[in-house]
């Protein structure tokens, strides 16, 4: 049987004050006044107060000897985790001079301070993101009527027109999906183009020479879908399991007399095709701010010029383009668009933030010279490396492990008297100090590991704080600044993320065994799906771990290598097939990476959803109502087919368990009022299949589509529906605009 925690007293307040009242006739039988306004009992009220507040206190003793435990195992409960986002600024009505915005500058949504990372030069102009969006296949025939004889100059030597319409790559909106955009497959040139204008008070032209030379910083946040990462053996975290070159941001070369672009220098620490960041891009001289406004009208757009604007109110504000494109596409629009660069918002004047706010030069208590001493900061949690300690003005170094630190005093060896030291002490720190981020705790050492401050030494902190889900704000929650520039406005165009909140110590004590287990470390497949499954920042819903498996190669053994498949527990997207975004995947691969073997690959990766239709016919018992017994027929095959509560034993749907008609039946003849299942038809995304929906290697089930019925089954060509083909027209070689249907 389990260990029942002791628990010294359960009485309330109230019910050791009636206990005292009622022990008054046997004490003191000439006591008759019991009303609140006798002196008496307000000394018993005054005494049954002070008792409660001691046996609260006594109760308490067991949660601090958890808390002590956890310390001597070295097992510190997780902090909160602060979050993360970018922020774009804007001067519409300031002057025309660029203004810089210094790093660590306070950022606020309500009440929840954020400090920029980097500082950022908040350049005075706007923009407007366009890309050539191919027409659909549906309208190829029509558009081709009309636009083929105009074009027809473009034809020659067997080169073939592909039609497209400009489009505006609209911001995101409070409350809304993130939009997505998949730079690389959806655009005719691969490409995006970023048109810089000035504000409707200035002129280009006078805009263009104080633009000259500055940094523009262009915020990227890609879209959040991913295929999976991989943790290759030696610690190198690669994305989409290939190194990506990175994008390519050029301006136009007017100089040239036909569509030439030159390339711009860049400066970012991220990479954008994965991670949402900010890339410095250093704007040639004014000559160079230039684009072709020479052209026929015939000519503008076509091929690899600019998006043609002939139909905007932008082309009088243009200054001049940036063209951001896929590594894979070439000058003159071609190239094989196998790269996939999903975008969600790009902008510019962006800065990357956190969730923290600041506080400079705290003072601790004075050094007493004795061994272990500690002092807790007044604000927590602790963001990680933020910790600055000085000791009468000398700087301290932050230390993960105490015991790792050198003796104060130099050990000599007695053989030599003291002329040879210790070898390995000289490389060791001295001067040191831990932090434990969720309770503010700052630790000196014992003089043997670690220097002890000095006694009566001025100790001093300076360090950041914040964390937990507050700080996950929406669209345009970021608002305000501390003492911002006159005329600069910011505000987060896509939603904050990470922030979560810190561990208990109830669940720090369910990680105990597992700890023990695995000392932390990836060594099985036991050990995996633990410390997967106390991954901070991330709602798991369902983890698989696969070790010898290849997630591209699923059907033989890998040595080496370890496949973890997990789905989250919520997907606004898709709520009944949840898929792991880019930033949860992370997440796991940041967590698992100082864990693992480093000789083991790890993949982590998401399940490929298969398309299932499902047509179910029942009879239903006589006597119940039909309505009722479908729609729970109906949810017990969701139910049953969900990758996080299918399957017999409701913990999802197994991999490599192919999907049957017969499996089917069975979970609807469960419902109750269900006489019989008459006939289940099973479909998936090229049509009926014969009773089988083969799963393997990492897919799952995805329900697309389910009808029951109490008639004949309906077939899965009806569901389906007819889908228009795909046919048509070949891939483009010349790009060309067509004027859209609207304005």
């Amino acid at each position: 049987m389990p260990l029942q925690e002791p628990i010294f007293d359960s009485r309330t307040y109230r019910e050791i004050l009636n206990e005292a009242i009622a022990r008054i006739p046997a004490h003191n039988p000439e006591w008759t006044n019991f009303n609140d306004g006798d002196p008496g009992i307000t000394l018993l009220q005054l005494f049954a107060y002070m008792t409660e507040s001691i046996i609260y206190r006594a109760n308490r003793i067991p949660e601090r000897n958890h808390k002590k435990f956890l310390r001597l195992l070295g097992m510190p409960m997780q902090a909160a985790h602060a979050a993360r986002g970018l922020v774009s600024f804007s001067n519409p009505r300031g002057p025309l001079e660029p203004m810089t915005i210094d790093a660590g500058r306070m950022l606020t949504a309500g009440d929840v301070p954020f400090r920029t990372m980097r500082s950022v030069q908040v350049l005075p102009i706007e923009a407007k993101v366009y890309y050539k969006s191919p027409i659909p296949p549906n309208r190829y025939a029509e558009v081709d009527a009309l636009y083929n004889a105009l074009y027809a100059s473009y034809q020659i030597e067997g080169n073939s027109l592909e039609y497209y319409e400009t489009k505006v790559f609209e911001t995101p909106e409070a409350g809304a999906v993130l939009p997505m955009l998949d730079i690389g497959t959806r655009t005719v040139d691969a490409s995006l183009w970023i048109a810089l204008l000035a504000r409707l008070t200035d002129k280009p032209d006078t805009v263009r020479q104080r633009l000259g030379g500055t940094v523009l910083s262009l915020g990227v946040m890609p879209a959040l879908a991913a295929e999976g990462l991989v943790l290759r053996p030696g610690g190198e975290s690669v994305g989409n399991e290939r190194e990506h070159a990175g994008l390519i941001f050029e301006i136009p070369n007017a100089e040239s007399d036909k569509a030439a672009y030159t390339r711009v220098k860049t400066r970012t620490d991220t990479n954008l095709l994965l991670h949402p960041g900010v890339v410095e891009v250093m704007l040639p001289v004014a000559d160079k701010l230039t684009y072709w406004d020479n052209l026929d009208p015939l000519e503008s757009g076509t091929g690899d010029y600019p998006p043609s604007l002939d139909n905007t109110d932008d082309q009088d504000r243009l200054i001049t383009w940036i063209r951001l494109r896929s590594p894979e596409a070439d000058n003159t629009g071609g190239g094989s668009r196998q790269l996939h660069i999903p975008v969600s918002w790009v902008g510019i004047n962006a800065a990357k933030i956190r969730q923290r706010a600041h506080v400079e030069a705290e003072q601790l208590p004075t050094g007493t010279g004795e061994p272990d001493q500690s002092a807790v900061l007044s604000n927590t949690p602790v963001i990680e490396n933020s910790v600055r300690i000085r000791v009468n003005g000398e700087q301290w170094e932050h230390i993960d492990d105490l015991t790792a630190a050198a003796a104060e005093v130099p050990p000599q060896s007695p053989r030599f008297s003291g002329e040879v030291q210790d070898l390995m002490a000289d490389s060791k720190p001295v001067m040191v100090f831990t932090v434990d981020r969720e309770s503010g705790e700052v630790r000196f050492g014992d003089g043997l590991h670690g220097m002890r401050p000095p006694r009566g030494a001025g100790i001093q902190a300076t360090y950041d704080y914040g964390g937990g889900r507050k700080g996950t704000v929406g669209i345009g929650a970021i608002n305000k600044g501390e003492n911002l520039p006159q005329g600069i406005k910011v505000i987060n165009p896509v939603p904050t993320w990470g922030g979560e909140e810190g561990e208990s110590v109830k669940q720090a004590e369910q990680r105990i065994t597992a700890f023990i287990r695995n000392r932390d470390r990836l060594t099985t497949k036991q050990d995996i799906e633990d410390i997967v499954l106390s991954t901070p920042g991330v709602d798991l819903g369902r983890r698989d771990v696969l070790p010898l498996m290849h997630p591209d190669q699923p059907f033989q053994d890998s040595p080496g290598v370890v496949t973890i498949m997990v789905i989250p527990r919520n997907d606004p997207v898709q709520p009944d097939a949840p898929r792991p975004d880019s930033l949860f995947l992370q997440t796991i691969c940041e967590y698992l990476s100082p864990r693992r073997v480093l000789t083991t690959e790890l993949y982590v990766r998401g399940p490929d959803y298969v398309p299932l239709w499902l047509s179910v016919s029942i009879e239903v018992v006589p006597g119940r109502e039909a309505g009722e017994v479908l729609e729970a027929v109906r949810a017990a095959i969701r139910r049953f087919v969900s990758p996080l509560t299918g399957g017999f034993e409701q913990m999802g749907w197994p991999l490599n368990r192919d999907v049957e008609a017969a499996e089917i039946a069975a979970a609807a003849a469960r419902v109750g009022g269900v006489a019989k299942v008459k006939q289940v038809l099973v479909g998936d995304g090229g049509g009926e299949v014969e009773g089988v929906l083969t799963i393997e290697g990492l897919r799952l089930p995805h329900l697309t589509a389910l009808e029951v019925t109490t008639g004949t089954a309906v077939a899965i060509a009806e569901i389906r529906g007819s889908e228009s083909g795909r046919g048509g027209a070949p891939r483009k070689s010349t790009p060309v605009p067509v004027v859209p249907d609207r304005c």
